[in-house]
């Protein structure tokens, strides 16, 4: 309970309930005396019959009244002075809350972060290690296309085969098997259009000339020449597709298997028609490099080997031409030549392409 300072005639000051508790002690003192002085005045101001006149009683009570005005302000003042008190330290408190939440979110957010570059780090190491790992090598439909109609049927009276179109400093020609012409004396090329090329099709004559880089490997060039018969119909000779002559080579030794390719008319395509006569369509058949023929080296004295290829491989494909790929895209891997049989199973022999421009 709260008490008050009264003062007291006989004792100078005694306390009863109020707020004056909650002065400090120096406040205290001065209350008690006043209550003294008061007091003292009183008995000194009192007249013989025990009164006091009336100006001195006012004075004294307003000097009571501003003592204890003045108390009740201290007293007011202290308390605004304590809860200001409370109010910072409750700021304070707030704030150094707030400044731990702060913290607790950036320790979080450096967890967080330390874990991502963890997980970017073992991605990067999957992708370093996905780009490391040997690709593979594929030849597309869409890298054959620009070259189809740079191959054609080569017939030489009843032997047929493929020959492939090269363009060189000395004219055009058509590039074959030795074995297909036999030493003939009237051979005709063909060509068929294909679905995204209309322009590079017809009849040609073929003039059988003695020119070929060796006489080691099985090989001939066959000057193109004007077909009277089929002139109208035939794309002009210097006007053929001759993107093969421009292709790069494959390396001297491609790695047993590299993806491959056989563009030719193979005897198993050829089909007669109801009405008479026959035809002959142009396929593309896919494999491997199996092996390396490496007997051409010593029997033959040739400087690279040949390629044993997986692909299907039929008379009539002989003197046609066979793509490989590297990295770098496709290359001319050779001519294909012979089929070689098994007790099961069928290899064709692809000619070297650097083995077929041997000069010696």
């Amino acid at each position: 309970m709260a008490t008050h300072l009264v003062c007291n005639e006989k004792l100078g000051v005694r306390f009863s309930p109020g707020p004056l508790k909650l002065l400090k002690e120096c406040e205290l003192r001065q209350v008690i005396n006043t209550c003294r002085n008061v007091h003292l005045l009183i008995l000194k101001n009192m007249n013989q019959k025990g009164f006091i006149q009336i100006p001195i009683l006012i004075a004294i009570i307003v000097g009571v009244l501003f003592l204890g005005g003045g108390g009740y302000f201290g007293v007011k003042q202290y308390q605004n002075y304590q809860k200001q008190k409370e109010q910072i330290q409750q700021q304070a408190e707030s704030q150094q809350k707030a400044f731990r939440e702060t913290q607790q979110e950036i320790d979080k957010l450096k967890i967080e972060s330390e874990q991502s570059k963890n997980q970017q780090n073992i991605l990067e190491q999957k992708i370093n290690q996905e780009a490391s790992k040997p690709k593979e090598i594929t030849i597309q439909a869409s890298e054959l296309a620009p070259y189809l109609t740079g191959v054609g049927e080569v017939e030489c009276g009843n032997m047929e085969g493929t020959g492939s179109l090269w363009k060189f400093s000395m004219g055009y020609f058509v590039l074959t098997n030795d074995h297909v012409i036999e030493k003939a004396t009237n051979c005709t090329f063909t060509i068929q259009d294909s679905p995204n090329d209309t322009k590079h099709s017809g009849a040609w004559k073929l003039e059988i000339i003695d020119n070929s880089w060796n006489n080691i490997t099985d090989i001939s060039l066959l000057r193109l020449a004007i077909l009277p018969a089929a002139i109208e119909i035939s794309t002009s000779i210097p006007n053929l597709n001759y993107l093969i002559s421009s292709m790069p080579k494959c390396p001297t030794s491609m790695d047993i298997g590299s993806p491959m390719v056989i563009i030719g008319y193979p005897a198993y395509a050829e089909k007669t028609w109801s009405a008479g006569g026959t035809q002959s369509f142009r396929t593309v058949t896919n494999g491997i490099i199996s092996s390396h023929d490496t007997s051409v080296k010593y029997d033959d004295g040739l400087p690279y080997s040949n390629y044993f290829v997986s692909a299907k491989i039929d008379s009539g494909n002989s003197g046609g031409i066979t793509f490989s790929k590297t990295s770098s895209g496709l290359c001319i891997l050779g001519v294909p030549t012979w089929l070689t049989i098994g007790n099961y199973e069928t290899q064709g022999l692809v000619q070297n392409i650097h083995n077929v421009m041997y000069a010696k």
